[in-house]
């Protein structure tokens, strides 16, 4: 049996699950623990506007922070009691989505508000951009668009057949199943990168009407599937990183439209990827921490905390965070500062 077998995104959350919750609160080496709730309570996702930001977790729990990070608040009233999968924030506009197709909007300091439905599969991954531009992607190919900082929604239906006919993929049988899309990143300018399963990442230029493969990861082994692409960061210059399956790790330095595979010599599921003021990039995953400090040309464990014994999923930055760290989140509630200065 293939290791990558369907259906990822069940299996990518039971991993989590099923974890251990050994915690530590300081290292030594300047990273530390910044919240921790229950071995019950997860955390998949983390994202900021300046200062203010917002991590989202299994049933409807939502931390706050308006201080980059440094102090985080749970939101006492739940907006639902859905697992919220994926949170991004432009400007003061906020969107979650999660479970069953859910999709929840707010600006900031006001309560979340329910849209109407468009799909009842699990979204994964949101992103929006300053101008209101928002994609949502998830289960078996779905994708779905908004113009007006998720108002209102509208099914973008790739042809994912002729989409994924590369030579290795047109012979999975697999594909005729739609890809599970994991990691999604809109452009300022409109331009669209979506990835997931099959290891490979599209782009469109047009709002999603037509895409182009602009990167596919070759199959490890003849006939295998190659790996899934669960994470993407681009930063304001272009420069961007996916990472994912098998210590996966691909770079581009031109907003996404071409891709150069990079060695880790990991063999880890690499969850989520972000960059440092400093230049240092950082990736988390299942038991596992990566930092490089020259682009991601070499690599080195990440020795802070307890990454090397549980799961962290969600990476990112606020306007005060520490020049050489990044804020993650995953089980147990856990928001960690990790440092890559004492690595």
């Amino acid at each position: 049996m293939n290791v990558y077998a369907r259906p990822l995104s069940a299996i990518f959350l039971v991993l989590m699950a099923v974890a251990g919750s050994f915690a530590v609160a300081a290292d030594g080496r300047g990273s530390r623990a910044l919240n921790q709730l229950t071995p019950h309570d997860r955390l998949y996702s983390v994202a900021f506007s300046g200062d203010f930001g917002e991590a989202v977790g299994d049933g409807g729990l939502v931390l706050e922070t308006t201080d980059g990070g440094k102090t985080w608040a749970r939101d006492k009233n739940p907006p639902t009691n859905l697992s919220l999968l994926s949170v991004a924030i432009a400007g003061s506009r906020s969107i979650a989505v999660g479970q069953q197709g859910l999709i929840l909007i707010r600006d900031q300091g006001k309560p979340w508000r329910k849209i109407e439905p468009v799909t009842d599969r699990r979204l994964l991954r949101v992103s929006l951009n300053k101008n209101g531009l928002a994609v949502a992607a998830g289960a078996f190919g779905t994708l779905l668009k908004s113009t007006d900082g998720g108002e209102t929604w509208a099914d973008l239906k790739p042809d994912w057949a002729t989409l994924y006919q590369t030579g290795v993929t047109g012979a999975f049988e697999a594909i005729r199943d739609e890809p599970t899309i994991y990691a999604a990143n809109v452009f300022d300018d409109g331009a669209i990168v979506i990835g997931g399963e099959f290891g490979q990442l599209n782009r469109s230029t047009d709002g999603g009407v037509t895409w182009a493969p602009v990167f596919q990861v070759p199959a490890a082994v003849q006939g295998s599937i190659p790996p899934t692409i669960f994470g993407m960061h681009f930063r304001d210059d272009g420069v961007g990183y996916a990472a994912g399956q098998t210590g996966l790790i691909v770079t581009s330095t031109d907003s996404g439209k071409t891709w150069t595979q990079l060695a880790t010599n990991s063999e880890a599921s690499l969850f989520a990827i972000e960059t440092t003021q400093d230049g240092h990039v950082v990736v988390v995953g299942m038991r596992s921490g990566l930092v490089s400090a020259d682009a991601g040309k070499t690599w080195q464990p990440l020795k802070a905390l307890d990454l090397s014994l549980n799961w962290y999923c969600g990476l990112s930055r606020g306007a005060s965070t520490p020049d050489g760290s990044v804020i993650a989140v995953g089980h147990s509630g856990r928001v960690l500062e990790l440092a890559t200065g004492g690595n």
